[in-house]
């Protein structure tokens, strides 16, 4: 338990000196690839489906923002512009 302890002191005068910071990143990282290459496998379909549905929003959106001043643009010009039809009266 002694050497615990002191194992345990000089760990911790070594992340405070940042003479270890690094080192301890590193080993860090390298644990969790395969944690996070398992969670990525698990989420990649959930991901893609998010991004067609944001697509189809972006699309959405994109109509809403241009294609409907546009179509009421040439509804109004339509109506300003048309002859009036003659009713035939029988």
């Amino acid at each position: 338990m002694e050497l615990l302890g002191w194992s345990l002191v000089i760990l911790a005068i070594l992340l405070l000196t940042g003479l270890i910071g690094p080192v301890l990143g590193v080993v860090l990282t390298v644990a969790a690839l395969p944690f996070l290459l398992v969670l990525g496998a698990v989420l990649l379909p959930v991901m893609v489906v998010l991004a067609v549905v944001a697509a189809l929003l972006g699309v959405l959106g994109l109509l809403v923002q241009w294609g409907l001043p546009l179509l009421l643009l040439g509804l109004g010009i339509w109506l300003l512009v048309r002859k009036p039809q003659r009713r035939v009266t029988a």
